[in-house]
């Protein structure tokens, strides 16, 4: 009887171990960290996949960003959903050409997993560009000016090493961007700005206007201009890796393709923001600086094969790029060379940071 007694006290105190772990037993979520990649000197792409929630749902999920390694959801982050599965993670706010540490968390009722630490650093904000090219007669120069948010203040545009005019840059009025010349102060320019602060229309007056379209990645998709009361696609870019890979520019009509870019990429990654597959759409290559018309693709162009595809047979030539860069990787000059006539366009950047 002793030891039945005994027998069944064990298998009871067994019992209530058993339910008595299963109930406290919790783990929170397992996550991987993607790689980080810089975007611009002040932007970063990430993100991460949730493996599995854990004992409860996901309620939480992004990256998060620190100086100092292994950061946490206590210090900068991004909300990118909930539940299991791959996500991306677009960061604002950074320093240019500093080092950060970054990985991906996910959240749920028992606590907060991470990925692995990985660790980026931005690039520098452009200072100036200089343009020359033997049909343009001379060089012209932009020198740039940027607030503590990275966003354009001031362009002093020269002609020949000597000032030309002085644009300011006027965000004051939530959500548009007017710019004006110093000399005189009269408007150069009128746009409305996405919650990004990138531009959406280019207001021209008398009712018509351009406007731009941009994905979920804050990269440009379409050009269009209205006018005559009707709207004309202008411009459609496809992209690749975030980079594009085809421009089709049309005609009045908005229908008709009357020219088309296909870009070939370097192994380099552009992250000192180099404007260069959308001048088309800018109308100027420092129009595009502090991501005013979205973000510069991710890589160097190593070329660009262009064509009007209402000719036959089809003619296609081709612009090949070269570059020279300084003691931090950092892009010098660009030099374009042209097929159709053996010239050359020279490109030439200096940096804020």
């Amino acid at each position: 009887m002793k030891r039945k007694i005994y027998f069944l006290t064990t298998v009871a105190l067994v019992a209530m171990l058993f339910f008595a772990c299963k109930k406290t037993t919790t783990s929170v979520p397992t996550v991987t960290s993607s790689t980080v990649t810089a975007t611009s000197a002040t932007t970063a792409s990430a993100g991460g996949t949730v493996i599995t929630e854990g004992t409860t749902p996901v309620i939480a999920r992004g990256t998060c960003w620190s100086k100092i390694a292994n950061p946490t959801i206590a210090d900068s982050k991004t909300s990118d959903g909930t539940g299991t599965g791959t996500f991306t993670s677009s960061i604002g706010g950074l320093t240019p050409a500093t080092a950060y540490h970054v990985r991906a968390y996910a959240t749920n009722g028992n606590g907060t997993g991470y990925g692995e630490d990985k660790t980026l650093t931005t690039g520098s904000q452009i200072k100036s560009i200089s343009f020359y090219a033997a049909w343009a007669g001379g060089t012209e120069e932009w020198d740039v000016t940027y607030d503590a948010n990275g966003k354009v203040t001031k362009i002093d545009d020269m002609w020949e090493g000597s000032l030309d005019k002085t644009l300011n840059f006027d965000y004051t009025v939530a959500g548009k961007l007017t710019v004006t010349k110093a000399s005189d102060g009269s408007v150069n320019g009128t746009y409305n700005l996405d919650s990004s602060g990138h531009i959406t229309k280019d207001d021209w007056g008398s009712g018509e206007y351009a406007s731009y379209d941009y994905n979920a990645n804050g990269f440009l998709t379409n050009g269009h201009e209205y006018w005559s009361s009707a709207d004309h696609m202008k411009y459609q870019l496809d992209y690749v890796d975030n980079s594009v890979t085809q421009i089709t520019t049309f005609g009045d009509d908005g229908v008709t393709a009357k020219k088309i870019k296909t870009f070939v990429y370097t192994i380099g990654d552009n992250v000192n923001g180099i404007p260069q597959a959308i001048n088309d759409i800018t109308g100027s290559e420092y129009k595009a600086l502090g991501n005013l018309f979205g973000k510069p693709s991710m890589k160097l162009v190593d070329h660009f094969d262009y064509w009007d595809p209402r000719v036959s047979p089809i003619v296609k030539k081709t612009s090949t790029y070269t570059y020279k860069f300084d003691s931090s990787n950092r892009v010098t000059q660009a030099d374009k060379f042209l097929s159709a006539d053996s010239s050359t366009e020279t490109w030439k950047y200096t940096y804020a940071n």
